[in-house]
């Protein structure tokens, strides 16, 4: 395989230094590059055993390891392992119970996070101004704090002033007045949490990170396990990340890829920047660039190429396509969102007849859901099969929770929270009674016991009878998602009514995933680690086996279409006024947002924006960039084409706000 690389990609493959950061352009082959790393390192003398390859994601982490398997040969690569940051600090915890006192602690999800918060808040808990403050925002907070390793008040900022200037004074004094009321709440989360031996999701890096740091023995047993971190999507990194890793700086060696461009996640306390950093933060380290480029066109980079170049920062970034060259990004002028959406699916229809393509060649890019909602419309009505990526996911469902709370109680008998939504199913059993039956049988010293007691509550038999059933399955976690619907399937009928039968098909993967789990109390881990599992909101009609695919842009990174089409690319959007009113950070996140959308298409982009979209004010010359990225754009970057309908509307005629020429200027309304 090194004989398939190209020149930049070898270097890194190859690199015999300490520690390494690969700065992997979109489309430039990272996937590759981490795979080819693995293979090299194995077959000159590496045991597969003592490498470790983290993703953000355990199908990515897992398909990395696959596709290792399958190329390396005849090799024996046992041992290999794949996994996501959290699924390997639950691994350390788990298998050092001496060291980290949490191994018998129950994973709470978010759900469950956000129920304890409010029971620890209360109905009406107000901040010092007497402002409302929703138990969700302290849950944000918390989590800001942790990840970020950064001050309480300096998380209050990020997550309730929306990044505020730290020299707004109206807002110091509020975080000053404020911040004791947030602290005294989180403590008595983190008591709470103690209590009950619960840990959430921030938990799991923390407790390891912090640990490792405490303990030097332990850290110094735990880190020569591994010769080579391999790690992906650096980008995403946050600084608890950071400190986590840097526990193995001294014996292992590191190599790093990402794209600083598709750093899209500050809101979960990613920070890109300390990327442009790595070489200061991470001893004996050096940088690789990768510009080559295997998805797009050149017209398609170039257009990306100058987005990026527009930015105040230097991410010394411009892709070169090995494709040449194709078609230049269409930027197409619409009157409305129905007569944008028209001409999407329209233009999907018409790629198979005449492009011989297949429905999933094509994909449609927006900001959020909401904004995919009119295009989703004209799917249905024109029977264009699709899915959607992106919001509420098959772990975060309804259904899916009820059923693995029952497995949950058999994991952890102790805990509450999975007790009361378990009990809360039942008919006749409401929030008082519910506690009081968990009074009763929690405080018995062993399963067996809380379960007798539990079966002397005069309650329906199936109650006591699911949960009897599946404690004898502690090691076989699919057959015991079978027995909880057999027992409890007259129950949810009921529940869900109509919606059961669609609810239903939903638990054929999740025995899938418990198969591939070796234990009630694994599969538990595994669920509440990744709750997203790669799975869509909704299929369209005729299944999604060959589909047209609709995401947003967060749940786009690794996706790529030959044909894309970005909607409601219109002044206001990218960035946001929201974005603007907060400052350089905010824009630039903006820009990296619509920088990964573009660079989603193989063959041809289109660019959809419309004139009766919000508009921003007028300004400066000087600060038309940061109002609208594409306000500047050089012409010979892009065509044009106005929609029939769009083009019956002039200046003149419309009504809304005009807000310079230089916005709507390259608008062409003939």
């Amino acid at each position: 395989m090194i004989e398939e690389l190209n020149e930049q990609q070898q270097r890194a493959v190859e690199y015999n230094g300490k520690h390494l950061l690969v700065v992997a352009g979109a489309g430039t082959g990272k996937t590759r590059t981490i795979i080819a790393r693995a293979k090299y390192l194995i077959q000159h003398g590496v045991p597969a055993n003592r490498i470790l390859i983290l993703s953000f994601t355990r199908k990515s982490a897992r398909e990395i390891v696959e596709r290792i398997k399958n190329e390396i040969g005849g090799m024996t690569i046992d041992g290999l392992r794949g996994q996501t940051f959290h699924s390997w600090c639950m691994d350390i915890i788990m298998n050092n119970p001496k060291v980290f006192m949490h191994h018998e602690y129950t994973l709470l999800d978010e759900d469950d996070r956000e129920s304890c918060m409010k029971l620890l808040c209360g109905k009406k808990f107000k901040d010092k101004e007497n402002h409302a403050i929703n138990p969700n925002s302290v849950i944000d907070v918390y989590s800001y704090a942790i990840n970020a390793c950064c001050k309480l008040s300096d998380a209050i900022r990020m997550k309730i002033y929306d990044n505020a200037a730290p020299n707004d004074i109206k807002v110091n004094n509020s975080i000053e007045l404020n911040r004791p009321v947030y602290e005294e709440v989180i403590k008595r989360y983190i008591a709470y949490k103690t209590v009950h031996k619960y840990m959430d999701y921030d938990d799991i890096l923390n407790v390891v990170a912090k640990g490792l740091k405490k303990n030097e023995e332990a850290r110094k047993f735990i880190a020569l396990r591994y010769d080579h971190i391999l790690v992906d999507e650096m980008q995403d990194t946050n600084p608890l990340q950071y400190e986590l890793l840097s526990s193995f700086y001294e014996t292992s060696h590191l190599f790093c890829v990402g794209d600083d461009a598709q750093s899209i996640y500050a809101f979960r306390g990613a920070d890109f920047k300390t990327m442009h950093r790595f070489t200061e933060v991470v001893p004996d380290s050096e940088r690789i660039d990768l510009t080559i480029n295997y998805r797009s066109t050149q017209e398609i980079l170039d257009l990306s190429n100058w987005v990026l170049s527009k930015s105040s920062l230097n991410y010394q970034k411009k892709l070169v396509a090995d494709r040449g060259k194709g078609k230049k990004p269409l930027f197409i002028t619409c009157d409305n969102e129905w007569d944008e959406a028209n001409d999407v699916t329209e233009k999907i229809l018409k790629s198979l007849p005449e492009k011989g393509a297949k429905w999933e060649d094509n994909m449609v890019l927006s900001r959020s859901l909401y904004g995919l909602r009119t295009v989703e419309s004209q799917c249905i009505a024109k029977h264009i099969p699709y899915i959607i990526f992106g919001g509420t996911t098959l772990m975060q469902s309804k259904h899916v929770r009820d059923v693995v709370s029952p497995m949950r109680i058999v994991a952890n008998y102790k805990d509450e929270l999975a007790w009361m939504r378990y009990l809360l199913l039942w008919k006749g059993i409401g929030e008082v009674s519910a506690s009081r039956i968990i009074n009763n049988v929690i405080e018995e010293e062993t399963l067996d016991k809380c379960l007798d007691k539990l079966s002397g509550q005069g309650l329906q038999e199936e109650i006591s009878l699911t949960l009897k059933n599946i404690s004898r399955m502690q090691f076989a976690p699919a057959q015991a998602i079978a027995k909880t619907l057999e027992t409890m399937e007259k129950r949810l009928k009921e529940l869900y009514k109509d919606e059961w039968k669609w609810r239903k098909d939903d638990f054929e993967v999740l025995q899938e995933v418990a198969l591939n789990t070796g234990g009630i109390q694994e599969f538990i881990s595994e669920y509440v680690l990744d709750p997203k599992l790669e799975t869509t909101v909704k299929e369209g009609e005729n299944g999604p086996k060959d589909a047209c695919i609709l995401t947003t842009i967060h749940s786009a990174k690794g996706l790529e279409a030959n044909y894309c089409y970005l909607v409601k690319a219109s002044p206001a959007s990218y960035p946001t006024p929201r974005a603007i009113e907060n400052g350089e950070e905010a824009i630039e996140e903006e820009r990296r947002c619509l920088y990964v959308a573009l660079t989603r298409a193989k063959d041809e982009l289109y660019v959809y924006r419309n004139i009766h979209s919000i508009h921003v004010d007028e300004s400066s010359e000087d600060d038309a960039e940061k109002l609208y990225f594409f306000n500047s754009l050089p012409d010979e970057l892009i065509d044009k084409e106005v929609t029939a309908t769009a083009q019956r509307i002039t200046v003149q005629e419309y009504k809304g706000e005009v807000v310079g020429t230089d916005i709507i200027g390259d608008f062409d309304f003939s």
